[in-house]
């Protein structure tokens, strides 16, 4: 599903004309295979969510080679990536960036709204996902209104909507409780094994990274291998 081959990425610093490169992703390699729980764990400042950006389009590698689905994405534009990530993925936040104003029916219909989706079609799968993560009786609250357990299973609901083929998972229990975080990581589980979706989360958690089918650890820029079986890129 995921091929990343011989990733590199560098920020730089400095004034113009007078800058210096500082590696982030030195050579990174990895498969995620389709169904799997695939958890990428380092510390803060690691890389970890400038790998997440890089594979969700928001970045663009220094080098490397990145196929999703079949297709080389490596070299889309900004318009091109937007209509990928709408069409194939779903994110869940630490924060769970809910929009303040709108209900939890309204936040995670808003996926389909962007999609074109008719009003009838939405209502239909808004309710469905309410009931699936357990909050239909919570669809006219606001985000202020939820416990940080409700609202991140808002998010998730956000995340499945359009059915995407892969969920990004960004430290999803990182504001939450210990037994909130069990029950958000629970789901995770639920959702992978009824559905078979993929997810690819990064954590610094070894308690969140432990649900995974594989665990790779980042630091100073390598990945490497912690445990499971190992897709080798090409």
């Amino acid at each position: 599903m995921i091929e990343v081959e011989h990733l590199h990425y560098s920020y730089a610093i400095g004034k113009k004309g007078n800058q210096s490169l500082v590696p982030v992703l030195k050579d990174v390699n990895f498969n995620v295979k389709k169904g799997e729980i695939v958890s990428i764990i380092g510390r803060s400042g690691s890389g970890k969510s400038t790998l997440l950006n890089l594979l969700s389009g928001y970045i663009k590698a220094d080098s490397g080679k990145l196929t999703i689905n079949s297709t080389d994405v490596t070299k889309f534009n900004e318009k091109q990536w937007a209509k990928f990530r709408l069409d194939h993925f779903g994110f869940i936040f630490q924060n769970y960036e809910l929009i303040p104003g709108l209900t939890a029916y309204e936040n995670i219909e808003l996926p389909l709204t962007l999609k074109g989706v008719d009003r009838n079609t939405r209502k239909e799968l808004a309710e469905k996902m309410l009931e699936k993560v357990g909050l239909d009786s919570h669809a006219t609250h606001y985000p202020n209104e939820l416990s940080g357990g409700q609202q991140q299973r808002v998010s998730i609901a956000r995340a499945l909507i359009t059915e995407p083929m892969m969920i990004f998972a960004d430290e999803p229990t990182g504001s939450l409780d210990s037994e909130t975080e069990e029950d958000v990581l629970e789901l995770i589980r639920q959702l992978n094994k009824e559905q078979n979706i993929t997810f690819l989360m990064i954590t610094h958690d070894n308690e969140v990274a432990s649900i995974a089918d594989r665990t790779m650890n980042l630091h100073d820029g390598v990945l490497k291998q912690e445990r499971g079986v190992h897709y080798e890129a090409k």
